[in-house]
């Protein structure tokens, strides 16, 4: 990631949106050709993309850490006990 907090992209890598995997065909200053496997191909911006890939890191980082959250927490190992002797009946 860059400092101003944007996603990168590369050409020839693979990403993912809600239609599913791409590929990046080119990039022009804010504009990008994606790629679905299907074969189709749209012109978008990569601001438009990046926020996409910015949310669904951020959905998955939430869906791991209330994953995490909801297992049971595991139980403390008991310490032995130290039982009082019983006093002599009398």
């Amino acid at each position: 990631m860059n400092p101003r907090g944007e996603f990168e992209f590369s050409v020839d890598a693979s990403y993912e949106n809600e239609k599913g995997p791409f590929k990046v065909i080119s990039i022009d200053g804010d504009d990008m050709v994606i790629r679905w496997k299907n074969g189709e191909e749209v012109h978008t911006s990569v601001e438009f993309q990046g926020r996409i890939q910015m949310r669904r890191q951020w959905e998955k980082k939430r869906q791991e850490d209330l994953a995490a959250a909801a297992k049971p927490a595991q139980p403390k190992p008991k310490s032995p006990s130290k039982k009082k002797a019983k006093a002599p009946a009398q």
